[in-house]
């Protein structure tokens, strides 16, 4: 709950703050489990830096009732996750909120209607949180819940 956000492209580390991902990442790793740094084939590689990467590369889905370490996914136009954050409990999450000079922060989770823009056509997300993700440890078990006591 002491780091504070620096600017939002930046923020991937406790020196320079955090933005949501790279809360994530950070969290995630100091608890052993394995991130990886880059998606993709070695010709068409980029790192995994933000929300949507993470929600379509990384962990397992869960039902709708996340247990506390699994992440949390938010959208803002339902097209696509925009926001990430860490399951506390059944009722909190802990997350960065991404704009320059924020702290750390829990919120709760409270299910919303997307606020859709006119000229979109499709929706997929309708409301927030669009979905839960258990994060996977390599090599020893798919789903790894154990690191709830490092977001409380």
């Amino acid at each position: 709950m002491r780091y504070v956000t620096g600017h939002p492209e930046l923020g991937q580390s406790p020196e320079t703050g955090f933005d949501c991902s790279g809360l994530v990442k950070f969290v995630l790793t100091q608890v052993g489990l394995h991130v990886p740094d880059y998606i993709g084939q070695d010709d068409v590689r980029r790192p995994i830096r933000h929300a949507n990467e993470f929600w379509d590369h990384y962990g397992v889905t869960v039902g709708s009732e996340p247990k506390g370490g699994d992440l949390i996914f938010f959208t803002r136009r339902g097209l696509f996750p925009t926001h990430v954050g860490i399951v506390r409990d059944g009722e909190s999450y802990i997350h960065a909120p991404g704009r320059d000079n924020t702290r750390v922060e829990i919120a709760g989770i409270e299910i919303e209607r997307v606020e859709v823009r006119n000229d979109t056509k499709r929706v997929l997300y309708p409301t927030n949180p669009i979905g839960y993700k258990a994060p996977m440890q390599a090599r020893i078990n798919p789903t790894f819940r154990q690191h709830q006591e490092l977001v409380e």
